[in-house]
């Protein structure tokens, strides 16, 4: 992936005025630009705005990586005949042209973010002294982050199996904004190279005011100087805490469970206290404004001002049968366990009262009436669940597991398991439950390389895993470029 650096200045500054589109009248001068966008605190913000932004497009976070292709890999939906849209991707045809250009785009746009970050970070070193030194690590402290979770997640699709071949080659890092082209990695030092980056945005963002105020703008407004007005909303921004969850996630990954367990259970026992459980009033009692997300547990979002043109175009009740993203009500029943109990089942998957769908359609994104709600546009990326799910799958005592799977399970309107339970299957059937739309599941298989995945779509054999199914194919522009 040869991008030379006036490319990416023209990607970055692009990014920079998409969030701020009549912010400057721009010149064509490369120099000029980047002058432009690191000259004052402002344009610096919305330069780092402009990433986040750039990462909600259907290619990658808005779409492939969490409402659609990933979860269509993890089986979660119905893709009936070969007319469906994403019939291609649900049977692993990765070499049709649906599915091969459903995972370029993915490819493209994901390292197009990581060369915005690097180039961000590059321009930070260029112009110093226009940020104060607090505010200047906060922000560097989010691009580490991102670009590490950029790079996970594309390791995490198209590299190997990673409990089988960590040292098969995988995908490469990128941490300058050179444009040259980055020799594969093995996916084991991919792994390195990301809780580097980690290490690294861990000590930028220890002074994080989420720690103290919480992710929430009123908590913030109590600081005695202007700091709120930089950092308002660290939920929806690569904060302290999401550092240290997705450091458990990618410890988990690399099956280095006692690392694992101890992020994840600082999470847990250090930010539970600003992400407290949804409660069911904020679910089912606000008819017109249901919090579907369970937006207060979200320890990393974004704000994804498109999400309910996706909801329209990927789950609505008005798309067509042979574009919807929905699930059979058998397969339903089989993952909620009949249980019409469950926040996660009776909020998100209803029949359309029109008449015009005869089955259930996912209400998960669908929009609010009130502009004023704090989640509207709250697009959830890495949730308080997953630290208890890993805490559980890590912790060696049997009873301290089982129980931070309860914990869920009672925050969902389900009673406590008794210890007889199996507890790996009780942490499968939750990612099942939980993290509808939002790509997770598919990870989840691939992490432990389960063998069989029953179909999504009723009467189709069960799919034998294996790296032919787990592992997309690196996009032929890339290969055939390094050939």
């Amino acid at each position: 992936m040869k991008i030379h650096t006036k490319y990416i200045l023209m990607l970055f500054t692009g990014i920079f005025f998409v969030s701020c589109d009549d912010y400057l009248d721009v010149k064509p001068e490369d120099k000029f630009l980047e002058e432009q966008v690191f000259q004052s605190r402002s344009s610096i913000l919305d330069a780092l705005n402009g990433i986040y932004t750039n990462m909600t497009k259907p290619a990658t976070y808005g779409g492939n990586l969490t409402m659609t292709a990933v979860d269509v890999l993890g089986q979660r939906y119905r893709a009936a005949g070969e007319q469906h849209a994403w019939y291609e991707v649900a049977n692993y045809n990765y070499e049709e042209p649906a599915a091969r250009s459903t995972f370029n785009a993915a490819w493209s746009e994901q390292y197009a973010n990581v060369l915005s970050v690097n180039n961000f970070l590059a321009g930070l070193d260029t112009y110093p002294g226009v940020l104060s030194a607090w505010e200047e690590s906060i922000l560097r402290g989010e691009a580490y982050g991102l670009r590490a979770m950029l790079h996970f997640d594309l390791l995490r699709l198209f590299g190997p199996v990673y409990s089988v071949s960590p040292d098969k080659e995988a995908i490469p890092y990128y941490t300058n904004n050179s444009g040259e082209t980055e020799p594969f990695k093995p996916a084991k030092e991919v792994i390195d190279m990301v809780l580097s980056d980690l290490a690294m945005a861990e000590s930028l963002l220890v002074n994080d005011v989420i720690r103290e105020y919480g992710p929430n703008d009123l908590g913030l407004a109590v600081l005695p100087d202007d700091r709120f007005k930089f950092v308002a909303g660290r939920q929806f921004r690569f904060n302290y805490y999401a550092v240290k969850a997705l450091q458990a996630r990618v410890h988990l990954y690399a099956g280095n469970k006692a690392e694992a367990l101890e992020a994840a259970t600082f999470i847990i026992q250090d930010a539970s206290k600003w992400f407290p459980w949804t409660s069911e009033s904020e679910i089912f009692t606000e008819a017109a404004n249901p919090d579907r997300t369970f937006s207060k547990e979200v320890v990393f979002g974004l704000v994804n001002t498109s999400m309910y043109d996706r909801y329209r175009s990927y789950f609505a009740p008005s798309v067509r049968d042979e574009n919807i993203l929905t699930a059979e009500e058998g397969y339903l029943a089989e993952v909620f366990e009949n249980n019409t109990l469950d926040y996660r089942f009776n909020s998100t998957w209803q029949q359309p009262a029109s008449g015009v769908k005869a089955y259930k359609t996912f209400l998960k994104y669908a929009d609010v009436s009130d502009n004023r709600t704090t989640f509207r546009f709250k697009q959830p990326l890495i949730r308080l669940t997953e630290m208890y799910y890993i805490a559980a799958e890590a912790e060696t005592d049997a009873a301290k597991a089982l129980q931070y799977i309860n914990t869920v399970r009672n925050s969902r309107g389900l009673e406590s398991l008794s210890s007889e339970i199996n507890l790996q299957d009780e942490i499968l059937k939750e990612y099942q439950k939980e993290f509808y739309g939002e790509g997770q599941l598919f990870f989840y298989y691939k992490r432990l390389n389960v063998e069989t995945l029953r179909s999504g779509t009723p009467g189709v054999a069960a799919f034998t895993m294996g790296a032919d199914q787990y592992v997309v194919p690196l996009p032929l522009s890339e290969t055939d470029y390094r050939n």
